[in-house]
């Protein structure tokens, strides 16, 4: 999963990293909170998007950030908790109906990565430190400048110590566009 997700964002930053993509397009930001659940497992978050979206056909894409609180059960048992700040792009229809796919990674993570662990982690080697990623799908009805989504995500949830049990989340967004 985690070479399919490089791959793609990296043709995704090619191909849209041209500045007439959209330049006069339908484009807006919204600022949304997130809440997605699987079992006890919980993963919430408050972002902000941008998308562009050409006007005629309204397909587009939706550049997201968000920072995000979560408690997951761990393979061991064990619950952990822990803050994430996430990056991602959605590829869709963006209009009074949404629908998209979307990939994102966990950015504290990618900047981060080496100040999570010290000299004595050499003793911790059952887990491997991946860098937390998703793929997913969702929905969404606009009226006026509030929005609701439904969505669903695959995701990658792992620590040099631990790894989540659940892998698949489903949950509500609700954003308000300007």
């Amino acid at each position: 999963m985690k070479t399919t997700i490089y791959r793609l964002l990296f043709a995704l930053s090619i191909a849209l990293s041209s500045p007439q993509l959209f330049a006069h397009g339908a484009n807006n930001v919204e600022i949304f909170y997130s809440h997605e659940t699987n079992g006890d497992d919980y993963i919430s978050g408050v972002g902000i998007g941008y998308t562009f979206a050409d006007p005629s056909s309204k397909l587009g894409y939706q550049l997201t950030t968000s920072l995000n609180n979560a408690e997951v059960i761990a393979t061991d048992g064990f619950v952990e908790d822990y803050v994430a700040w996430e990056g991602g792009i959605k590829l869709g229809l963006f209009s009074n109906l949404s629908l998209y796919v979307e990939a994102g990674i966990d950015l504290s993570e990618i900047l981060f990565h080496d100040l999570r662990y010290d000299e004595h982690d050499y003793y911790f080697s059952e887990y491997h430190d991946d860098f937390d990623a998703y793929l997913g799908v969702g929905a969404g009805i606009q009226a006026g400048p509030l929005k609701v989504t439904a969505f669903s995500r695959k995701r990658e949830i792992d620590s040099k110590y631990w790894e989540a049990e659940s892998e698949v989340f489903s949950g509500v967004q609700f954003s308000l566009s300007f």
